[in-house]
């Protein structure tokens, strides 16, 4: 038997005095998959900021070693969402 997973999506909302626990959800997503014995594939993550965190991020995501890229626009179910 083989097991497959395509895709996972993590999102959070964070005040506008808040910070982003994104980083510790990765690194959590990343050890649970390493228990299951699936790898995490830093090169193809995309993380996405929308509303006014954009105008003052986060420090930068880093996956399996890996910076994750910020990017405008992504694909989820095939369909695109812009930032806004």
């Amino acid at each position: 038997m083989h097991k497959f997973v395509d895709d996972t999506t993590l999102s959070e909302f964070i005040a506008k005095s808040g910070r982003s626990d994104m980083d510790t959800c990765c690194n959590e997503l990343v050890q649970q998959s390493n228990e299951i014995k699936m790898n995490v594939n830093g090169r193809k993550t995309k993380e996405m900021l929308m509303g006014p965190i954009a105008k003052n991020p986060p420090p930068p995501i880093s996956l399996c070693g890996t910076t994750v890229s910020r990017v405008p626009v992504f694909k989820l179910l095939g369909s695109p969402y812009p930032a806004t």
